[in-house]
């Protein structure tokens, strides 16, 4: 069981305990009842037992009201301070960046422009390499830009920066592998699509995924490069509606690493 359903889970028992309670000592009794049958002798017991369900749901009752109002009190402080963060145009970085890139298959069913910035890509391409796929073959233009692994320099580096004792050859060799992945999903597309990768000179400062960058409905997601740790990357969502001018300031960041890169056609347009 995963983290969230451990803690609906926990919820649920906590805002119901004393009704389970009650459910289970009313069951109890109706059960021995069945079992045993009270008799005359018994009375005093069976009004204990009485009494004590009642006593479950009253407390039911005041547990249940102050819940609700704790919840309605949190709710309450964090609208407060939302609007008070609001009119004063302080922004804290948890509402800024988010938790996960929200990426996933539908984000890209519909694209016909995709732009992806990584050092390797690695994860991404091996997780999206279907769904790549598909848009190439509906005609989608995408362009991959990821570190040169012929470029010495840029081996060293990534040796220096990343967690472990690796080498500029194990970093060569991950890149080959990423290499390999991109090439498979180019020569599997059959459709009039194009994949380009660029491959880049010195390591990117942030990894951007574009989606219609040159459209009105165009999104962004900007990953912030870490070193020498294994925590997700921070990262932030733009929308070309939304934020026109720093959507802008990426889309440009993108051309100028474009044209730094030494560029191979994977998947040319078919005639």
């Amino acid at each position: 069981m995963d983290s969230s359903k451990f803690q609906k889970s926990l919820e649920f028992i906590l805002d119901n305990i004393f009704d389970i309670a009650t459910v289970l000592v009313a069951a109890y009794v109706v059960i021995r009842h069945r079992i045993q049958p009270f008799g005359p002798n018994d009375i005093s017991q069976l009004i204990a037992w009485m009494i004590g369900i009642l006593g479950l749901i009253a407390v039911s009752g005041f547990w249940d009201r102050n819940r609700r109002l704790r919840r309605i009190e949190k709710l309450s402080e964090e609208s407060r301070d939302l609007v008070l963060r609001r009119l004063s145009g302080k922004v804290l970085a948890g509402d800024f960046f988010i938790s996960q890139t929200r990426l996933s298959d539908a984000t890209f069913s519909s694209a016909t422009t995709i732009y992806l910035v990584g050092i390797t890509l690695t994860r991404t391409t091996r997780q999206y390499m279907h769904i790549l796929g598909q848009r190439l073959q509906s005609g989608a233009h995408i362009k991959l830009v990821i570190v040169d692994s012929a470029n010495d320099s840029v081996m060293q580096e990534m040796a220096y920066r990343s967690m472990g004792n690796t080498s500029p050859e194990y970093w060569r060799t991950r890149m080959r592998t990423v290499e390999a992945v991109v090439q498979a999903i180019g020569s599997s597309a059959t459709g009039n699509g194009k994949m380009e990768v660029g491959f880049l000179p010195y390591i990117p400062s942030f990894g951007l995924t574009m989606i219609d960058p040159d459209q009105p409905h165009g999104s962004c997601y900007v990953e912030l490069s870490i070193h020498r740790s294994a925590e997700p990357n921070p990262t932030f969502e733009l929308k070309a509606l939304d934020d026109p001018h720093w959507f802008k300031f990426f889309r440009n960041q993108f051309d100028i690493l474009w044209k730094s890169c030494r560029i191979e056609t994977v998947a040319p347009t078919k005639p």
